[in-house]
């Protein structure tokens, strides 16, 4: 609620300080007294843009206004308005941007007129109203795109191309079954691999040395160990050489146990070209798998963990995917169902508030005026409100073709038929055009609309002023050939006499004090 207004240096406004109250306030003056400065002055408060010519040259206008809002806290909003160069704006004592200020003030005040601060003509705000004058549940529609918007954003977190990602599952399934194939033994099996292919290829000579080798131990003639052994049973009865006795012992046994290894390895040892080309292949092998996935065995197997951990994430996320599909087929039938049931909702509003919408405005001398809600989009999510107040004309979009006093008259009805709005709600040029009977219907929708909400009205009839709680006047007079205007609220005497004016131009017209007088009973 607007609780105060601070206008100095604006137009012919010197300095003039308002209080405002709850309910219907009416602001009069004579023509060019300077009313509408005050609805100027409080375009401006709300971030509005100043109009050429609006601060008399060499001056800085400044405005101020105290509102209350809806939690019941004063806001303090103010703007200065040099002639030329950048405005300046506070918000509770804090400099701001204008932008600023218009985003802290939205839902404070409407303006209906030639202003821009109008909440209906802001996009989606008239599917709002209609959705509050249909009574409307949209809350179905809000959760069922919600859930949808919630599942669109985990599909694009999922990322990649479904046929890429598939792609990507088979070719990791191809290079886990080499590898696995491959049966790799460890990670020194290549070593051990080319020590046998070194034996096999050497099998011919090694046999021949380890035969030789064999020969000189257990050939034809003396052999060592008999040799060691004769040796060692003449010193046996020596105690003095007893170590050397001991030594020949165990040279004896050594000796047997290597002519034993000897005979071994030469039997083991032997050509095998079949054996030998198995080796080369599996050498071949896994010298491949160590280029691709290497360079070594350990990387191999390193490798193989990684692309089973990558191929286990990439199916899960197929899974993930496949579910996901699933829900948001569910979740678009949903919210298609949601949206065919709320357009229908709104389709069948939508003809019941235009018909009281042109019976409103047939009240208020626009009985020739159409009015249309235009629905558009999913869920008749686009509401345009369209506009003729000429018959032959079709209707266009409001705020391109409604004269201020049509627009401002529409926004009336509307306000009318709407159970919402702003707290606090001005009116200029309502009454253009209008008289005798329309215009006591004019001051009783004026009423009506501020039986729970502050309305500010701009007029020259003295039916909607008589019908205001409060009244303000702007006078203005001639000082030092200087126009200047000032505001103040009137009541009693001075009340009649402004009303006297407004019905007959003659403050003292005994005629017309009492015709305002009635005026001001009734």
């Amino acid at each position: 609620m607007l609780l105060e207004l601070h206008v100095a240096g604006l137009g012919v406004i010197e300095d003039s300080r308002i209080s405002f109250r709850n309910g219907l306030t009416a602001l009069t003056g004579e023509t060019g007294a300077g009313k509408t400065l005050l609805v100027d002055a409080l375009n401006l408060v709300l971030g509005g843009k100043p109009q050429r010519g609006l601060v008399p040259p060499d001056r800085t206008a400044f405005v101020e206004a105290v509102f209350l809002d809806d939690t019941g806290t004063e806001l303090i909003l103010a703007r200065e308005i040099p002639t030329d160069g950048r405005s300046r704006a506070w918000i509770d004592g804090r400099m701001a941007s204008a932008s600023a200020l218009e985003e802290r003030a939205r839902g404070l005040c409407d303006i209906y007129g030639q202003h821009e601060h109008q909440s209906l003509l802001r996009g989606g705000a008239v599917r709002h109203a209609l959705d509050v004058f249909g009574d409307i549940d949209t809350t179905e529609l809000v959760a069922s795109r919600r859930e949808l918007r919630e599942l669109l954003n985990e599909q694009r977190r999922l990322g990649g191309d479904q046929e890429m990602i598939n792609r990507e599952i088979d070719l990791l399934r191809h290079q886990i079954s080499e590898i696995e194939a491959a049966d790799i033994k460890g990670p020194s099996e290549i070593d051990e691999l080319l020590n046998e292919i070194k034996l096999l290829e050497n099998a011919s000579q090694l046999r021949f040395a380890l035969e030789r080798g064999l020969s000189a131990l257990d050939g034809e003639g003396v052999r060592p160990r008999d040799a060691l052994a004769e040796l060692a049973q003449t010193l046996q009865s020596h105690t003095s050489l007893q170590d050397v006795h001991e030594s020949l012992i165990h040279a004896q046994f050594v000796l047997e146990e290597l002519a034993s290894l000897l005979r071994r390895t030469a039997e083991v040892v032997e050509e095998d070209p079949v054996r030998l080309s198995e080796l080369n292949e599996r050498l071949s092998l896994l010298h491949d798998l160590c280029r691709r996935f290497g360079p070594s065995l350990l990387d191999v197997e390193n490798r193989l963990r990684s692309f089973r951990e990558s191929l286990a994430t990439l199916v899960e996320s197929q899974d993930r995917r496949a579910s996901l599909t699933q829900r948001l087929q569910a979740a678009t039938a949903r919210v298609a169902e949601a949206e065919e049931r709320t357009g229908e909702a709104r389709r069948k509003a939508a003809v019941v508030m235009t018909t009281d919408l042109q019976n409103r405005l047939a009240s208020l001398a626009l009985e020739r005026a159409v009015v249309v809600l235009e629905l558009s989009g999913p869920g008749g999510d686009d509401v345009q409100l369209l506009f003729s107040a000429n018959p032959g004309l079709s209707p266009q979009p409001v705020g391109k073709v409604a004269s201020g006093g049509e627009l401002a008259r529409l926004m009336l009805a509307l306000r009318l038929v709407l159970p919402d709005g702003p707290r606090t709600m001005i009116f200029d040029e309502v009454d253009a055009g209008i008289g005798g009977a329309t215009a006591i219907t004019l001051a009783s929708a004026l009423r009506d609309v501020a039986q729970d909400r502050q309305v500010l009205v701009v007029t020259h009839l003295a039916q909607v002023a008589a019908a205001a709680d409060h009244h303000v006047v702007v006078t203005k007079a001639v000082e030092e050939l200087f126009t200047k205007a000032t505001a103040h609220e009137i009541d009693g005497p001075e009340r009649i006499s402004e009303i006297a004016r407004m019905l007959s131009g003659h403050p003292d017209s005994p005629t017309a004090r009492s015709h305002a007088a009635e005026l001001l009973e009734k």
